[in-house]
Parts: C-alpha cells; structure tokens; sequence
C-alpha cells in the first residue's frame, strides 16, 4: 500500500514531480476561482490615464487607453482560473484545475485522493491491538478523531475496545 501522493507539475518552462506523505494531506478541500491580479492592475491604471486624458486635448489617447484597459480586463476575467484546493499540514497544497467541462470528473478525483489518505490513516493508527502500549494508541485514535477521519462514537468504540470493555447498548453504526 502506498503511504503518499506523487504530484506532478509543468508550466511552459519547467516541470516538477515530488511526493506529499499522506499523513500531511488535509481531508477537506476547497473550490477557488483566482484572477492575474498583475491584468488587474494594468487594466486599472489605463482607465485612470484614458480618463485624466479626456479632460485635455488628446482625445485619440484617452479613447486608445480606455480599449486597452477594456482589452486587459476581459483578458483577465477569460484566463480566470478555477481549483479544487486541498491543503496540506506542511503549508503546501494540492491544486486541481478544472474547468465547466471537466468539474465533476476532478471533484472525483479530489475525493478519491482524500479517500486514500483517510483509509492509509485509518489503517495505519486505527488498528487495536492490546499487546502495544495503551498511550501510543489512544493518541493514535486521538490523532484520528482531530483529523476527522473517524466520529466520535467510533473513537468511544475504539477506546472501549482498547480499555478491553464491550459496547453493550450501543447505539449507531459501524464503519
């Protein structure tokens, strides 16, 4: 079983493949939209310059900046790009472009990556085994339970299991 994730990354002149461990993957995602504020900005200062020129006698200026500022601001609304973000506990994250096309398929994705992280967790400190120190464990199913990887009525199970008590009575389901 695989204990991390292997991102990959390329833009036009370089590239970068690395692995995150899965112990550092957040299991909660976010949907971002970013704009180039640098377009932003251009596109702000010759709206300023087309106006201040309107006021004078170089009309042909003030006309020429304001298409420019109109031009740079589409630019920058149509090469708005749109991620699914996953974090990570080491300050990184994991972005996924998608665009209207392909939302669904890479909101998949994301969950599948989230999915492994959780199930290599679970596996990995969710195991009871009363022959190991008790401490060890229960920080182990601490540990879970902050990650939101298992509820709290499974940590209550857990821990019983590792106190050697039965959960008579109980309500709920299990995983």
């Amino acid at each position: 079983m695989r204990n991390s994730l292997k991102v990959e990354t390329s833009s036009l002149l370089d590239s970068s493949e690395y692995e995150i461990p899965f112990e550092h993957i957040h299991n909660k995602k976010r949907i971002q939209t970013t704009t180039n504020d640098n377009l932003l900005v251009i596109s702000f200062f010759l709206l300023v310059i087309g106006l201040l020129f309107q006021l004078g006698p170089n009309i042909e200026v003030s006309i020429t900046a304001l298409i420019a500022a109109a031009v740079f601001l589409a630019w920058a609304l149509i090469t708005r790009q749109k991620t699914f973000t996953i974090p990570t506990y080491d300050g990184n994250k994991i972005e996924l472009f998608f665009n209207n096309n392909n939302k669904q398929k890479i909101l998949d994705f994301s969950n599948k990556i989230i999915e492994a992280s959780n199930s290599f967790l679970l596996n990995k400190y969710g195991k009871i085994d009363k022959a190991l120190p008790f401490d060890g464990q229960l920080n182990n199913l601490n540990f879970l339970r902050d990650r939101d990887i298992i509820t709290d009525a499974e940590y209550d199970n857990l821990k019983n299991q590792l106190l050697g008590r039965e959960n008579k009575g109980s309500l709920g389901f299990n995983r």
